[in-house]
């Protein structure tokens, strides 16, 4: 079932019109927040070169918005058949294949990312919102396992606010609130 229509808000894919999916299937970042977060990283970060993870890619809008700004290559992934077909069905709308899309558990493709020495530079976290552990799971995934690069950005959207003292090697750059949604900028300090 389609949702509501999103948009990209910067660079050379400006104004692009993308296709979500019902609400009851994903949760769209809201253009606030994503304006927001691409607004504050963009102090932190230089997109150009960079490789960017999404592992709950819902519409692809994350991943695409930091293509239109310079992302050199996308690893997107959602588990949910349906909403695969959504990012698909807006990837196409892109002039570029710097990107390669993947329908797999969230641990199935860390664990691939592992065996392929593949390391990002920025990661989209926004994970089902009953999914509060999953938050630990994956940064504790990504450093362990060595899959960032130095001064890598995780961008985390939740409903709840994270223990940080759960968070081990990761500084905390920005929070901010939304009214029961909050908006966590973490960087991987070396």
């Amino acid at each position: 079932m389609i949702g509501v229509i999103m948009h990209i808000i910067s660079g050379k894919y400006k104004k692009m019109k993308l296709q979500t999916l019902d609400s009851s299937i994903t949760r769209p970042t809201l253009t606030r927040i994503k304006e927001d977060m691409f607004n504050i990283i963009s102090n932190y970060f230089i997109f150009e070169n960079k490789t960017s993870l999404d592992l709950f890619g819902g519409s692809g809008s994350l991943s695409i918005e930091g293509l239109s700004r310079g992302i050199k290559f996308a690893i997107i992934n959602d588990l949910n058949k349906d909403a695969n077909k959504i990012i698909s069905f807006n990837l196409k709308k892109i002039p570029t294949s710097d990107y390669v899309l993947y329908q797999k558990d969230y641990l199935e493709l860390l664990n691939l990312l592992k065996i392929q020495h593949q390391k990002v530079d920025l990661v989209y976290l926004d994970p089902p919102f009953k999914q509060i552990d999953y938050y630990y799971v994956v940064f504790d995934f990504l450093i362990n396992n060595n899959l960032l690069n130095d001064w890598a950005i995780i961008i985390s959207e939740t409903n709840q606010k994270l223990d940080l003292t759960k968070i081990k090697d990761l500084s905390l750059l920005k929070f901010k609130d939304y009214n029961k949604k909050y908006l966590y900028i973490f960087r991987l300090e070396k």
